[in-house]
């Protein structure tokens, strides 16, 4: 099935921007390895934070669903009972950690995932686990999952990570590390891509009573063993799945309000609200409603940019959506990371607007693949079929990128919105956006193939 997404000649209303994965995983793990009850309000339910709580469960957490919030019955130094198998699907994040935690306890573990997952790189996680003392070996290919951790321990010591590749790989070890029989230093070599998510990591690892050393420049850490605290957690707003709503609302003259925006945020990704206002648009927040208004007169879009993407990974696809319509030219630079995400989104994103008729070009950085520049027009004819390549995050950005063409996009992988958006159209539609899932012609079938 596709996606038929029809243009629209405006976009406003009131929105609600989801609450944050990252912020909910990190709650739900933190709750998993303390002793006693813990609670995560405002907690995001989509697909990803789903499989973070059945890996969580595996390790014999009870974790019960409310309305407005998530209650945790943790497992503290224990592991009462671990199941055999523990699957993470698609999630990097819940590999790496799970994969990581598996280490400390004393049976055999095999913890696998889909098809994408088998394909990403581990590697240096597996190394560095290694290196404290784990006993892991890759059951299919080398070095990539699924995995087999023999539970011999995690002894603790010294380990190694490259930072230029993942954020997870720092962030799996650190939340690891309490549990471990001795003290466990991680040292990252070159330059901290994605701070921010580390950043998250040890805040939401001190507020649950964990001390943790971490240099100012994020290359070195220091955990001693220690213990988890039960503790109450209330997340806040998506800024990822924010920049959707605020792209879309950003291409159209008119004001949109989006709810359930608190403003304080720990989120790389926030950097999609300067972007926004060095675009031209207004926004302004208002603590005391939880909301954000975006107030775009016409003419903004207007301009040459650059963008260092960093610290905010995952709104590069969002990006190159917007910058379609910049009328100038848009750069982004430092996303070298999504090659490693669930497509190498840069490029997915450059050939899927290029079939659309966008002025894309890909930027390298040493042979490697870092950014793009894109110069914008006012519209595109549309009316042509566009992959996601199999991830939820392309599909969202070229959801974006179509609303302004003249004719209607079809678009694959709608379904995986349920991944971190599950409401993602139903808020469109409260703008106005039809959408209407339509069956493949057989060429589509076979290109997407």
């Amino acid at each position: 099935m596709l996606l038929q997404v029809d243009p629209v000649d405006s976009f406003s209303g009131t929105l609600r921007v989801p609450s944050s994965k990252p912020e909910t995983q990190r709650a739900i793990l933190t709750g998993t390895l303390a002793e006693g009850t813990s609670r995560v309000f405002n907690d995001l339910r989509c697909d990803e934070t789903e499989t973070m709580k059945e890996a969580c469960r595996a390790f014999g957490a009870k974790i019960t669903e409310h309305d407005g919030f998530l209650e945790i019955q943790g497992i503290g130094q224990s592991v009462p009972h671990v199941r055999r198998v523990i699957q993470s699907r698609g999630s990097g994040l819940v590999f790496r950690i799970v994969t990581a935690l598996a280490s400390v306890q004393p049976s055999p573990v095999v913890v696998t995932g889909d098809a994408t997952l088998r394909n990403r790189v581990m590697e240096p996680l597996l190394r560095a686990l290694r290196e404290l003392g784990a006993d892991i070996e890759s059951i299919v290919s080398e070095d990539k999952a699924p995995v087999v951790n023999w539970g011999r321990g995690l002894k603790g010591g010294t380990c190694r990570l490259p930072g230029d590749i993942s954020s997870q790989f720092v962030t799996a070890l650190l939340f690891a590390a309490p549990l471990a029989e001795g003290p466990v230093e991680i040292e990252v070599t070159g330059e901290v891509y994605s701070p921010s998510y580390i950043r998250q990591t040890l805040a939401s690892m001190t507020d649950a009573g964990i001390k943790v050393f971490a240099s100012e420049d994020l290359r070195h850490y220091q955990v001693e063993p220690s213990a988890y605290q039960a503790q109450d957690v209330t997340t806040h707003e998506d800024y990822t799945s924010a920049s959707y709503l605020l792209a879309a609302a950003a291409l159209f003259p008119g004001r949109t309000v989006l709810t359930g925006m608190y403003g304080d945020s720990m989120q790389g990704e926030f950097a999609i609200v300067p972007i926004l206002e060095r675009l031209g648009v207004g926004l302004a927040l208002d603590r005391a409603t939880s909301s954000l208004t975006v107030d775009n007169p016409p003419g903004s879009l207007c301009g040459d940019f650059e963008v260092d993407a960093r610290d905010c990974p995952n709104i590069v696809p969002t990006l190159a959506a917007l910058g379609a319509y910049v009328r100038g030219s848009l750069r982004v630079t430092g996303g070298r990371l999504t090659r490693f995400h669930k497509a190498p989104r840069i490029e997915a994103m450059a050939a899927e607007l290029t079939r659309a008729g966008v002025d894309i070009e890909v930027l390298y950085d040493d042979g490697i693949c870092d950014g793009f520049e894109v110069r914008g027009a006012l519209t595109y004819p549309g009316g042509v079929t566009l992959s996601s390549w199999g991830d939820h995050r392309i599909f969202m950005s070229l959801f974006v990128a179509g609303l302004r063409m003249r004719s209607a996009n079809r678009l694959s992988g709608f379904e995986d919105v349920r991944l971190s958006f599950p409401t993602f159209l139903e808020e469109f539609a409260k703008a106005g956006v039809r959408a209407t899932a339509v069956e493949a012609t057989e060429k589509e079938g076979a290109d997407e193939r």
